[in-house]
């Protein structure tokens, strides 16, 4: 009985062996279709597909059956179908440039890969980076999400998720992102949130944020009034050249806010604010020149600046001229306007002569602009040159009108080396449009050496005050074509050479005398 049962249970397991016994002809099958498989799909690859491309691509990233794991490899694939505007092949690639698999790590180039596959209709792309912002808090999926949502790209604009990704990164300790979050909400009048993260920002040196923070700090918004702390954080961003720090320090001196009152120190921070178009920086500098604060009267000079800020400041310009009450100043105004306006120089002469009573330079200057001038009928180009010889040397606008006719031969004999000196003189001493005149003849070389360079800075200096000539805008953009060293922005060159063909005069001072009653 024994006997049996062994051989039943040998049986058995005999049995079970050769059920166990693989099917070698069963497997190679099943291995040479496999194979197949991936050598036709790489074959339809080779062949332009674009959607065998992205697979190919999937299964060399991860490394599919025979195909050993080969980053390069799959991104080059995934390039090929990229060409072909594959969405899913554009996003992959990304991911290559995030992690830095296949290519060297770029972030700039994966968020501009995953922003064109969202525009081309990837569905899958923000699910997925939401996903890991929640799982990890991922940075860099935080600030692709923030940009998602803020401009619509694949998704509607949501600015409650742009605030929220945007938080994600700030707590990440993405500077840019703490000081933007920062300016949102001063700019949603929560002054205090801003406040927060200004300081978080000021910490990694942010110098925008080291600006605003001392001036809620200066002015109390947000938290505890601390003017003199407010003022040693403006100069520190003013010592980085924060353009809006400059003005608010000079506007601080000028006021005597918090600090004694400083007009030349006023004039100084005004300036640099003023020659980056910072219309209340033109307008306090005006008004310095105009009543000689911190710097010598110049009647000039205050109306150019004045002129260039009234669009911006009609109200103070009404109270100004309330004021005055046809004092000096709006005599000027008043001749100014006869003169380039209604073209009435006799009523022109009349308010300069008032003017030049009141012994300013200016109105001495204005008289003899009339009566050089070629459409008065009473010309008298002498009386003219006797007139700005009175105030040449003293008054830089004379000189440069003085220049022009020694230059000429005007009513007077070519005296081309005074007249260059004269020209020079008003140029370093900030006329405009003599600095443009001076870089014109640098740049031909005509009466002076050719010197591409120094007719470059005149240029740009002109450019600044916001009065470069149209002649003088192109010359300046052949310095940008030539590469003149000298120029601060060569890196942005194809882009400054057509904002200059296409610069046009400014007329501030016609619209502003235009604008008075």
């Amino acid at each position: 009985m024994k006997k049996v049962i062994v051989m039943i249970i040998l049986a058995t397991f005999s049995v079970a062996m050769v059920n166990a016994v693989p099917d070698k002809k069963k497997q190679n099958k099943e291995k040479v279709e496999k194979v197949d498989s991936i050598a036709l799909m790489i074959d339809r690859a080779d062949k332009g597909d674009a959607k065998a491309q992205n697979t190919v691509g999937v299964w060399y990233y991860t490394g599919k059956g025979s195909l050993r794991q080969d980053y390069k490899k799959a991104l080059q694939y995934w390039a090929l179908s990229a060409k072909q505007d594959n969405v899913d092949a554009i996003g992959n690639m990304a991911m290559c440039y995030q992690l830095g698999r296949g290519a060297k790590k770029d972030s700039t180039m994966a968020v501009n890969l995953y922003k064109s596959a969202l525009k081309k209709g990837s569905k899958t792309i923000i699910p997925q980076h939401e996903a890991i912002v929640k799982n990890t808090g991922n940075l860099f999926s935080s600030l692709l999400l923030k940009e998602c949502y803020k401009e619509g790209i694949g998704t509607k604009k949501d600015n409650q998720k742009y605030v929220y990704f945007m938080e994600q990164a700030a707590n990440k300790q993405d500077v840019a992102s703490q000081y933007e979050l920062a300016l949102h909400y001063l700019n949603n009048q929560q002054a205090d949130k801003a406040v927060t993260w200004f300081k978080q920002a000021v910490k990694q040196g942010e110098v925008g944020a080291t600006y605003y923070y001392g001036y809620l700090m200066f002015n109390g918004q947000g938290m505890v009034q601390d003017k003199k702390g407010g003022i040693k954080l403006l100069q520190n961003a003013a010592d980085k050249d924060f353009t809006m720090a400059y003005y608010q320090l000079g506007r601080i001196y000028y006021e005597g806010d918090g600090i004694d009152q400083d007009y030349s120190k006023a004039v100084g921070y005004l300036r640099t604010a003023a020659h980056r178009n910072i219309f209340k920086a033109k307008w306090l500098l005006g008004l310095c020149y105009l009543n000689g604060n911190g710097v010598k009267q110049d009647y000039y000079f205050a109306t150019q600046l004045l002129a260039d800020a009234a669009p911006s400041h009609q109200k103070e310009l009404i109270q100004l001229l309330n004021d005055d009450h046809n004092g000096t100043y709006t005599q000027y105004l008043q001749g100014l306007k006869k003169y380039y306006v209604d073209k009435d120089y006799e009523s022109a002469i009349s308010y300069f002569k008032k003017v030049d009573k009141a012994k300013n330079a200016a109105g001495k200057t204005m008289l003899a602009v009339c009566y050089a001038n070629k459409e008065y009928a009473k010309r008298n180009v002498k009386k003219a040159i006797k007139t700005l010889d009175k105030v040449s040397g003293n008054f830089p606008a004379a000189d440069y009108y003085l220049s022009s006719m020694l230059e000429t031969g005007t009513g007077v004999d070519v005296d081309e080396k005074r007249a260059l000196a004269l020209l020079d003189n008003a140029a370093n001493h900030g006329v405009a449009y003599a600095q443009c005149k001076l870089g014109d003849k640098y740049m031909e070389g005509k009466g002076v050496t050719m010197d591409l360079s120094k007719a470059a800075k005149l240029y740009l200096q002109a450019e600044a005050q916001g009065h470069l000539t149209v002649e003088s805008a192109k010359n300046l953009a052949e310095c940008y074509v030539k590469k003149i060293g000298i120029i601060p922005d060569l890196a942005n060159s194809e882009k400054r050479i057509e904002q200059l063909k296409k610069h046009k005069q400014n007329n501030s001072l016609v619209t502003m005398l235009k604008s008075i009653k």
